[in-house]
């Protein structure tokens, strides 16, 4: 999916729009209660991960298009890196804002933070991105054409 996506839309685009359309979904999840509204948590859910995975295949896809074959494991490992270094970090800001705002306000908290950090994506040269090269596939090592 997060191909045909990409192919309609553009990958840079995607890169930039699937947040910037997904991150709002967020605000059901603190909705959730016992009945209905816990199925507009889920739906908060699903549209939040369906976004973020369309952007990480997209965002991977253009980020190994555009490196050197030499240097496709330097960059994924330290794109990897770079990613992966707030989460340890984030588990200890939501412990914090858990105990100080109960898990309904630690969810609006992140809901909000997401969907403002997603608000100056647009403006990033991803927005005019030229499309990457379709130089050919990579199989078993080798470039093809």
């Amino acid at each position: 999916m997060a191909t045909t996506v990409a192919q309609r839309v553009g990958q840079g685009r995607v890169i930039w729009l699937a947040p910037l359309v997904t991150c709002p979904a967020s605000a059901l999840m603190p909705l959730a209660r016992p009945g209905w509204p816990v199925w507009a948590a889920a739906v908060g859910l699903a549209a939040l991960s369906l976004g973020a995975v369309v952007r990480v295949v997209a965002q991977s896809s253009y980020q190994q298009s555009l490196t050197p074959d030499g240097l496709l494991g330097r960059m994924n490992a330290t794109a990897r890196f770079i990613a992966r270094t707030g989460i340890p970090l984030g588990g200890l800001l939501g412990g914090a804002l858990g105990s100080s705002f109960g898990a309904t306000g630690t969810l609006w908290v992140g809901a909000a933070g997401m969907t403002l950090s997603s608000l100056p994506v647009p403006l990033s040269p991803l927005r005019t991105a030229r499309p990457a090269p379709t130089a050919g596939r990579v199989r078993r090592g080798r470039r093809t054409t």
